[in-house]
């Protein structure tokens, strides 16, 4: 290949940038190897608190993620929301959050579980005992509801009223309550106005058969997220090494290129 031909700069134009960029995914990679450890720390020193009782006025500082809370108060079911595509062992189903009401007007957000998605006309519907008084609950703080990509986003969040009370039960209709694909504290907050919603959610843990759907109890087997640091660290070391060839490549190529010029006539 003749130096200075088009060939010749095509070829070290390609073995640069694929050098390049092959660096960049391995550094990435690392990047994210980094991220996966503070995740996995950040859990470790949650769970590893001492639990938390959940109150009016608390802020994120007050609490850490993952770390075991209870809260006392009575639940507000006219204001659930079900959260779509939420699957559960490879089962399509929907989360249900609904908000719990503390002491002066203050509101927690909790995911209480996870419910089979319904099928129009065959009833399923979940009935929760209202119980008298104020319930106290345990869980796990979260910083946000888990998202889910979503290539538009929900429109405001609206209630209409659709529980129904029948006696010492009230009757969630699945098929008509709210139904997003997320769910942030400022929809919640925008939808309750006049009441404070604390900066961070309650995922629910302990077992409670107070929300039955067909006769079972919501399912509890909240995702984790992977901290799996030494799986981005081979990634980071294979793109490094698909680098290190390019650029192999590129400094053979050149310093051919060079012989050839130094040894021709």
């Amino acid at each position: 290949m003749k130096r200075g031909s088009v060939r010749w700069w095509l070829a070290v134009s390609l073995l640069a940038v694929l050098g390049l960029t092959f660096v960049g995914m391995g550094r990435w990679q690392l990047n994210r190897a980094d991220e996966r450890r503070a995740i996995g720390a950040q859990i470790e020193r949650g769970r590893m608190t001492a639990p938390v009782q959940i109150r009016p006025g608390m802020k994120t500082s007050d609490a850490n993620p993952w770390q075991s809370a209870q809260a006392t108060g009575h639940w507000l079911p006219q204001y659930t929301v079900l959260l779509d595509n939420r699957a559960q062992d490879g089962r399509p189903g929907l989360w249900l959050a609904m908000p719990l009401a503390l002491a002066d007007d203050t509101v927690l957000l909790v995911l209480r579980g996870w419910v089979p998605r319904p099928i129009a006309g065959q009833g399923e519907i979940a009935k929760m005992e209202l119980p008298d008084g104020f319930v106290t609950i345990r869980g796990e703080i979260a910083e946000h509801v888990p998202r889910l990509y979503e290539l538009q986003e929900d429109g405001p969040l609206q209630f209409d009223g659709s529980e129904r009370l029948v006696e010492s039960e009230i009757t969630l209709d699945l098929m008509n309550l709210p139904r997003r694909q997320n769910l942030s504290l400022d929809d919640l907050s925008n939808a309750l106005p006049g009441q404070a919603v604390l900066p961070f959610v309650l995922t629910q843990t302990a077992e409670d058969d107070s929300i039955l759907v067909d006769g079972r109890s919501l399912i509890r087997d909240w995702p984790q997220p992977s901290v799996d640091a030494d799986k981005n660290m081979g990634y980071a070391m294979q793109w490094f090494m698909f680098a290190s060839i390019a650029f192999g490549a590129l400094v053979v190529l050149l310093w051919r290129t060079r012989r050839r010029a130094t040894i021709a006539p």
